[in-house]
């Protein structure tokens, strides 16, 4: 049996041991190298939030001792020596990266030639680095086919030759929740299918063209999640709503010195406001759904929250008044 030790954290971990253990393949995952518990703390909060919509997606890697016997080492840096030293241990066969959170440096890989490799899950040599979901929504990805893949790691970030691929459409309005359920489903398959291909003596791994790289930096929601009414046009800010969405705590905006999120939102096509009326409540549905005029029409809006709850529109919105 051929050891595999993991590096990294979240639903990816959980997928990639089962999927080993139903495998025939003489692979098997022996340890696990995530970070500090306190770093966690963010991620396990939206997971508690988001519960009823993260499933069987919202795994905490600190279960795997108890779900699969396997040790788990946490480590600030994976590339220092201490770490190494029990990575070295277990002498594993690969070493998978999985949203781990380090650089994996140079001094690193010469210790393990050919055996450190990353499961990244957009389609390389594009969306590199760990910003997707709310960027491919912002980038108007919504139906296309895009894929996940398995690849070496080398000295650059997601630069290293593709070893296995597997495939996934985006759906038209999806959420980052929707969109990082369909690309952390590809961990189900993938190693294996990038372990099977190793394994061929013919295969020749497949290199990036780096004319087609593509590298968006991380969005915090509280602070990159403000709605400009003023600029942007329907479809531009529908697209941003959806990107800040679930499991986000939503685009936001000002109504007279409250911040609200808005979870919820369609784009309403109609003859044209003039530009002095772009974010003004200028009207409501018989649900009390409030109108907002933007270019192009208006945003009806569906669900709102203020500080993490719900509020019923009509409690917190004026006709008459501006969105800020």
């Amino acid at each position: 049996m051929n050891n595999i030790v993991l590096l990294g954290h979240g639903v990816g971990v959980k997928f990639v041991i089962e999927s080993l253990l139903r495998s025939e393949l003489p692979y098997k995952v022996v340890a696990v190298v995530t970070h500090p518990f306190e770093q966690h703390k963010s991620d396990m909060d939206m997971l508690e939030k988001r519960k009823d919509i993260y499933g069987e997606f919202g795994y905490n890697v600190f279960d795997v001792e108890n779900d699969y016997h396997i040790p788990l080492l946490e480590s600030e840096n994976v590339n220092e020596t201490n770490c190494i030293d029990w990575i070295k241990a277990f002498k594993p066969a690969f070493i998978i990266s999985i949203g781990c959170r380090n650089i994996i440096k140079k001094e690193f890989l010469d210790l393990f030639p050919k055996k450190v490799l990353n499961i990244h899950t957009t389609p390389l040599p594009c969306y590199r680095g760990a910003a997707n979901d709310t960027w491919m929504i912002l980038n108007g990805e919504w139906g296309e086919k895009k894929f996940g893949c398995i690849h070496y790691i080398d000295p650059g970030i997601d630069t290293g030759a593709i070893i296995a691929k597997e495939y996934y459409e985006i759906p038209q309005y999806s959420y980052p929740i929707d969109i990082f359920k369909l690309r952390t489903s590809t961990f189900k398959s993938l190693l294996i299918k990038g372990l099977k291909n190793l394994e061929n003596s013919n295969f020749i791994p497949e290199s990036q063209n780096v004319d087609l790289a593509t590298t968006f930096p991380r969005q915090y929601t509280p602070v990159d999640g403000k709605i400009d009414f003023k600029m942007w046009n329907g479809e531009e800010i529908l697209k941003f709503i959806y990107a800040f969405s679930y499991p986000f705590s939503g685009a936001f905006c000002d109504l007279m010195g409250t911040k609200i999120s808005i979870l919820e939102a369609d784009f309403i096509k109609t003859d044209g406001f003039h530009p002095h009326a772009y974010g003004l409540v200028f009207g409501k549905n018989e649900n009390n759904e409030y109108k907002v005029a933007v270019s192009g029409g208006f945003i009806l809006i569906r669900k709102i929250e203020i500080d993490g709850n719900h509020f019923f529109q009509n409690k917190i919105f004026r006709l008459g008044k501006y969105l800020n």
